[in-house]
């Protein structure tokens, strides 16, 4: 089904603000195919394309989708989302107290996590939580993009797996290992705060692997879709997936609601979580070997000629 139709072109989406001690930062991805929107047969055929580098846009849709193929992917997601909800109201520990606090010693965290003890800052908090909101409408960029707008509907379902499996994989890690934030030790920090239910949920960052399950999803199905991408773009596109989630990292961190390994783990899993799903949707490619097999007949008999081209 096609969403929407025009002419040449690009589109330019800013995609998010960010306010880091006065400095503003404004990423946004100019998203652009010059052309009339064509059926999936024109679409192979060729069409030209601002994103490769030939200018010739001839590659098929790259995946297969059907709801029984989607099947085990939707049900691994709601199964760990399902998990995590029991594990939130079996596994969880209890808080600190406000009498416990004072007993705290942050050299008993790590020498590399140690440092995050030392920060709070609401501010900063505040804007990750911005960054993890807008990275759900990369998603609906698909729309803006010629080649992936037909197949809109399966991509958002795909979206929706990527988002099952990475929430519930998160806070399923978060209620096995009630590890405690970095602000619990901080005294800045309010102490309803430092005692509240959510002061065990460190391990591992949900906003980093939240915004590096989207980014690195978005660029994966754009990289599948063009798969002659010229080097501009794909550094581009594969560098803003990069950078996203590292923002919103930094932004926790600051916030003293992560340690650096919390957001690392966060990092990874998401980031392999968003490649990994429409990297198992993938046709095979199906090359020309240069097999030849013609049949062959002979007195009394035939068979099978297999030639091999050079």
């Amino acid at each position: 089904m096609n969403f929407l139709q025009g002419g040449p072109g690009l589109i330019t989406i800013p995609f998010l603000i960010l306010d880091f001690k006065k400095v503003f930062v404004l990423v946004g991805l100019t998203l652009g195919c010059s052309g009339h929107l064509l059926g999936q047969e024109d679409m192979v055929r060729g069409h030209t394309c601002g994103w490769c580098a030939l200018k010739e846009h001839n590659a098929p849709p790259p995946y297969h989708f059907s709801w029984k193929r989607e099947a085990p992917y939707l049900a691994t997601g709601i199964g760990l989302v399902t998990a995590s909800v029991i594990l939130a109201n079996t596994n969880q520990a209890d808080p600190y107290s406000a009498e416990e606090l004072q007993y705290l010693d942050r050299n008993d965290v790590n020498e590399f996590d140690r440092p995050a003890t030392y920060n709070w800052d609401p501010e900063a908090a505040d804007r990750s939580d911005l960054v993890r909101t807008g990275v759900v409408l990369l998603p609906i960029m698909f729309l803006a993009n010629h080649h992936t707008r037909q197949d809109f509907g399966a991509l958002l379902v795909m979206s929706a797996e990527v988002f099952l499996i990475n929430y519930g994989l998160t806070n399923a890690v978060k209620n096995i290992t009630n590890r405690y934030r970095p602000f619990v030790y901080n005294e800045e920090a309010p102490t309803e705060e430092r005692t509240g239910d959510g002061s065990m949920l460190s391990y591992y960052s949900g906003h980093t692997s939240h915004t590096a399950a989207f980014s690195f999803f978005f660029a994966k199905v754009l990289n599948d879709y063009h798969p002659d991408m010229n080097i501009g773009a794909k550094t581009v596109l594969w560098g803003f997936a990069a950078v996203v989630p590292a923002a919103a990292g930094a932004l926790r961190y600051q916030a003293g609601k992560h340690y650096p390994t919390d957001i690392m783990t966060g990092y990874v899993l998401g980031a392999a979580t968003g490649i990994l799903v429409p990297h198992f949707h993938k046709k095979p490619i199906i090359k020309n070997t240069g097999l030849i097999i013609s049949p062959v007949y002979l007195a009394g008999g035939g068979g099978l000629n297999l030639r091999m081209k050079f």
